[in-house]
């Protein structure tokens, strides 16, 4: 029961004790209300006010970790892209390029639609965008650097196709050349196991050194210690596309090239060549981009020839754990 009094001047809810000397309970001049108006009394007092809402934030835009790609991907189907290459063989460079042809609508065949991680699509594309006294700079993208994380961090575009308006989702990896490096020379493994994921791989290679007479057949012979590796890491291999880049300086020959697709496809890895320029030379006919635009659409098209189900394989019966089991007995 809410003790009250009827004296203005009493100060009992403060000290306890009542001026008169009275009791508590016979005090004529108390006032009792009962438990059902004071629940009244407490219905009608509004509840304390709830926190204001933090500031609202954007999502993080910088490479996605293994993580983050898992939680988009459960959500949406992904297209990972996996690309393989020596340190300056244009993967980083064909990224900036698809960048900025989207960002200027100039990808043939699609627009852009959303971008998880468009800070670092951004950050990547800044050499593309410095120019020194009106020249352009000797290197038009940042090499990307090593890092010791044993994941890949993905960038990822959502692009709409102009024929069908469908949605297109991407996961691509910016690695840095080393990796591909250690993966040819010491067959390190380990941090690309996420091309056994990927929907499409592109091997990209250095256009000018396949021409120059003095890295030709050096060049031609990592990139075939390259195609053997992918093979052995990969017994069923996805969509491969040999991405010949740096187009604007000339091509390599085709001899060459066809040499190569003859070899990885008796390795059951059958590859598709793809020439593309990120950027052009002043003096080149071939603009810049080009070839990105056709490298996105074979990358996203459907397969010609459907994996198999159920593979048929020449297993013997000791190499079936549940046929030895049975065999033994147990």
């Amino acid at each position: 029961m809410a003790q009250t009094c009827r004296l203005p001047e009493c100060t009992f809810s403060q000290t306890g004790v009542c001026l008169e000397n009275n009791p508590v309970d016979g005090c004529p001049n108390r006032t009792a209300t009962d438990a059902v108006e004071e629940a009244r009394l407490s219905a009608d007092v509004p509840p304390p006010l709830q926190p204001p809402p933090s500031r609202p934030r954007f999502p993080p835009s910088l490479t996605l970790g293994t993580a983050e790609a898992r939680q988009l991907m459960n959500g949406r189907y992904c297209r990972v892209i996996g690309i393989v290459g020596a340190p300056d063989s244009g993967k980083t460079a064909s990224l900036v390029s698809l960048y900025l042809q989207l960002a200027r609508r100039k990808l043939a065949g699609f627009e852009f639609a959303d971008s998880r991680s468009i800070m670092a699509f951004n950050e990547i594309s800044q050499g593309a965008r410095r120019w020194n006294e009106g020249k352009p700079p000797e290197q038009m993208t940042s090499h990307t650097e090593p890092s010791d994380d044993r994941d890949a961090g993905y960038l990822h575009l959502r692009l709409r196709r102009t024929a069908d308006r469908r949605a297109v989702d991407l996961l691509l990896p910016d690695l840095p050349g080393e990796w591909s490096t250690s993966f040819i020379d010491s067959n390190r493994a380990d941090r690309l196991h996420f091309l056994k994921s990927a929907d499409a791989i592109w091997v990209m290679a250095d256009g000018r050194q396949l021409i120059a007479s003095e890295s030709r057949r050096g060049a031609l012979r990592r990139l075939d210690l390259l195609l053997q590796r992918i093979a052995a890491l990969l017994p069923q291999p996805p969509l491969l596309l040999l991405v010949i880049s740096h187009h604007d300086s000339g091509a390599p020959r085709p001899e060459d090239l066809d040499a190569l697709a003859r070899d990885s496809g008796a390795r059951g890895l059958p590859i598709e060549v793809v020439s593309i320029a990120s950027f052009s030379r002043a003096d080149s006919q071939i603009p810049a981009g080009f070839g990105i635009a056709e490298l996105i659409a074979k990358s996203i098209a459907p397969r010609t020839r459907p994996l198999a189900f159920w593979p048929d394989r020449d297993l013997t019966q000791e190499s079936r754990a549940m046929l030895r089991l049975a065999a033994n007995g147990d």
